[in-house]
């Protein structure tokens, strides 16, 4: 009977090996949170130092300014270009027009 009982408790080695494994535990922990917290202190220096505000670039934003203003007025010449280029169509159109119709009123006049 008592060796049942015995059976459903644990032994002094098993306990011991138990306190071990918990106690390794704990400094693994201990070792984690002392790297945690250097690692917070360092974002904290981070934050507390802002980093300085970037210097305007005057001849960036000259650029930029003149690259602008070429895009905009090769915009406007591409689309004179293309007004110029419906127009020579439509007269040609008008040409050809004209043309087959004084050809259409010269055979009928023959």
């Amino acid at each position: 009977m008592r060796s049942r009982i015995d059976a459903r408790y644990v032994n002094k080695a098993e306990h011991r090996k138990d306190i071990k494994d918990a106690l390794w535990e704990v400094q693994m922990l201990r070792r984690e949170v002392v790297s945690l917290r250097s690692e917070v202190d360092r974002l904290r220096q981070v934050v507390i130092t802002p980093p300085k505000a970037p210097t305007v670039d005057l001849r960036g934003t000259d650029a930029h300014r003149l690259a602008t203003e070429t895009a905009d007025a090769l915009d406007r010449l591409l689309q004179n270009e293309m007004l110029v280029w419906q127009a020579i169509d439509a007269l040609r159109a008008e040409i050809r027009t004209e043309f087959q119709a004084r050809a259409v009123v010269t055979v009928d006049a023959e």
